[in-house]
């Protein structure tokens, strides 16, 4: 499958106006997997910062995939750790990523590209500053899975 320069470029806006809307964000970030497909041994990981601990926060996981996925849902891992305390939490998810029964996508889309945003954890609380990871991991029990244009994460202040 091709993909257009103007649908590339419609997804760039997408994210440049979304990373606008999030500014009190901690990190939001992206890892394109478009080339070779979310390989299972592959964790897309990112690190972040975090220097209030009084604040609670929402970890949130963002999925790109085109009409070349070929399930309806996703399931995936996911971790936040440092190197101090090991994994701070973790979670076993489920992404819906078209209706089970008509096979309509599900997501906001421009042509056969569509977004999701899952929130993984609310009010999550870190027990000190420093530097910690979200670890990503697909877990279809397919060693590549193809349509899966990218992954990402970011956290936000919880509201209060």
């Amino acid at each position: 499958m091709k993909i257009t320069f103007n649908v590339l470029w419609v997804m760039g806006l997408i994210s440049l106006l979304n990373s606008a809307c999030q500014s009190d964000a901690v990190f939001d970030q992206t890892e394109s997997v478009a080339a070779t497909g979310w390989v299972q041994k592959k964790h897309v990981e990112f690190p972040f910062q975090i220097k209030d601990t009084s604040q609670t926060y929402d970890l949130r996981v963002a999925i790109r995939q085109s009409n070349e996925y070929p399930f309806y849902n996703l399931y995936f891992n996911c971790r936040v750790w440092n190197e101090q305390q090991g994994i701070l939490k973790k979670a076993f998810a489920e992404a819906m990523l078209y209706d089970p029964k008509s096979g309509k996508p599900k997501g906001g889309g421009v042509g056969d590209m569509f977004s999701h945003s899952y929130t993984i954890f609310n009010g999550l609380k870190f027990p000190r500053p420093g530097k910690y990871h979200v670890e990503l991991e697909q877990y279809m029990r397919t060693d590549t899975l193809a349509g899966v244009v990218s992954v990402g994460a970011s956290l936000v202040p919880s509201p209060h």
